[in-house]
């Protein structure tokens, strides 16, 4: 509510884009299944468009919404997994800065970010190796298996995801209201990708490709750099002009 009605009030705003690269990897909570599997990180790429309220007290909220692709690699014996997902993200984040002097009358600041990211997933790809040829597959959501092997079936599937997004950065002015600003984030991702457990998966799980039966009791963990480029703007400014 408090976050509502100075946004509803806000005479000043920002609006901007960003992107940015990202580094993944799988994060299981069973046992059972760390031990059966092992990980590699693996890369993406998010971007989307922003918009930020200032409140009192050097605080702001910042409200995202964009495109992310995410991967993983998992490696169970000689065979080897390569999966990339595509989503559709928002965050609600609050920013706390910390002003300091860049230059001679250059003010710029450091920040650190906050706050949850809600995904959707689109749809994902990828492919089999052992060490030779790749093998691909286009991943199906609530579709009953029928042997086509360029198919990989999720069945009851967590299609919508939560996540906490912690993150520190720099922002630093440019001409004409604008400014530049980069960011290192950690987002610890809190959903499964699905219920199964990989010891007693049920026969819709299972995948007529290579005979593999996914493991979906697994979230992801990701690490981006990006950028960002805003403007800025003053309701009261604008009105003098």
């Amino acid at each position: 509510m408090f976050i509502t009605a100075n946004i509803v009030n806000a005479q000043k705003y920002s609006i901007g884009f960003r992107a940015g690269g990202t580094v993944n990897w799988a994060s299981f909570r069973d046992k059972d299944q760390k031990d059966t599997f092992s990980v590699k990180p693996s890369t993406g790429f998010t971007v989307g468009a922003l918009v930020g309220f200032p409140l009192k007290n050097n605080y702001s909220v910042i409200i995202e919404g964009g495109f992310s692709q995410k991967s993983r690699i998992l490696n169970e014996g000689l065979l080897e997994n390569h999966s990339t997902y595509r989503f559709i993200d928002g965050s609600l984040l609050l920013r706390k800065a910390y002003k300091f002097q860049l230059g001679e009358n250059i003010p710029a600041e450091w920040f650190m970010n906050i706050g949850p990211e809600v995904g959707y997933w689109l749809s994902g790809k990828g492919y089999f190796t052992a060490g030779g040829p790749r093998y691909p597959y286009h991943i199906e959501f609530e579709k009953v298996p029928d042997g086509d092997m360029r198919h990989l079936y999720y069945n009851s599937a967590n299609r919508l995801f939560f996540a906490l997004v912690l993150g520190v950065g720099f922002k630093a002015p440019l001409k004409n209201k604008t400014a530049i600003s980069t960011e290192l984030r950690f987002v610890s991702g809190h959903t499964n990708l699905g219920n199964n457990k990989y010891s007693y998966p049920p026969r819709e799980w299972y995948s007529s490709l290579l005979n593999y039966n996914d493991t979906m009791r697994v979230n992801l963990k990701v690490i981006s750099l990006s950028v960002a480029y805003t403007y800025d703007f003053d309701k009261v400014e604008s009105r003098k002009g």
